[in-house]
């Protein structure tokens, strides 16, 4: 059962995506958390709610400012919009489902990121987070210079690029200049099970195991031939794999692979 609504806070409007189970009892809440030009009805996110819906879990789905269906400009695409977004979602699927104590998050790339950086005031929240981060964008100012392939010279020199997604948008070099201010790579106080591409050539691996490091009581896979966007045969099937045993027992099969 699919149901489409709209979040409206402080200045935000947010247009969700709340999939879940027709009869049976909610075992969990799972938001699900898109990446830089994706937005709640991409394949990845789809496909999570269909998985998540087997195993009795309600799954919301949300659309950052600048994608999707999200009905605001591009002036509103800041750190602080995103990480007021997902925090606002969070607490809607707290007050929704009240009996459920845990709340799972899905979140890959700049999503990622973005619920790194504001998962302390996620923990602020009744219930327990658990958390699981593919191809997490620990330091997502690099990244994105990365994805257009460009310095940081260059991209002050032009003032904005634009992002070619679902929805193009533009980002100005003050958003830059906000990333770079806020960078993920730290110690956090709850164990997240972290899925990377052995291929990815956005992200670098030095920085998913450092990040892995400092964070000593969570998992790290990174996985053989993938890229980051995990589009080779197989790779998203292992990912529901891992994401289902971390949200039921907080532990995978698999050892650490570096």
């Amino acid at each position: 059962m699919e149901k489409h609504f709209l979040i409206s806070q402080w200045n935000l409007r947010i247009p969700c995506i709340l999939t879940q189970p027709e009869d049976g009892d909610i075992r969990r809440v799972v938001l699900g958390v898109h990446g830089l030009g994706g937005s709640a009805t991409d394949e990845i996110q789809s496909s999570l709610a269909e998985e998540m819906e087997l195993f009795y879990s309600a799954t919301l789905r949300f659309d950052f400012p600048s994608h999707g269906e999200n009905p605001m400009d591009d002036s509103a695409f800041t750190l602080r919009n995103c990480v007021d977004s997902l925090l606002a979602v969070a607490r809607w699927a707290k007050e929704r489902f009240p009996q459920v104590e845990d709340l799972c998050v899905f979140a890959t790339g700049f999503g990622a990121y973005v619920t790194l950086i504001a998962l302390r005031e996620l923990l602020e929240l009744p219930g327990k987070v658990k958390l699981v981060v593919q191809t997490p964008s620990v330091r997502m100012h690099e990244t994105l210079l990365a994805m257009k392939n460009i310095t940081r010279e260059e991209f002050w020199a032009l003032g904005e690029i634009t992002i070619r997604g679902k929805r193009p948008f533009t980002i100005p070099y003050s958003f830059y200049q906000e990333l770079q201010d806020n960078v993920a790579l730290t110690t956090y106080p709850i164990p997240i099970l972290i899925l990377h591409g052995e291929d990815d050539a956005y992200i670098r691996r030095s920085d998913i195991q450092q990040f892995r490091r400092i964070n000593e009581q969570s998992k790290l896979v990174i996985i053989p031939g993938v890229s980051h966007r995990f589009l080779e045969p197989g790779a998203w099937d292992m990912v529901l794999d891992l994401t289902r045993d971390w949200f039921e027992f907080e532990q995978v099969l698999c050892c650490d692979w570096e």
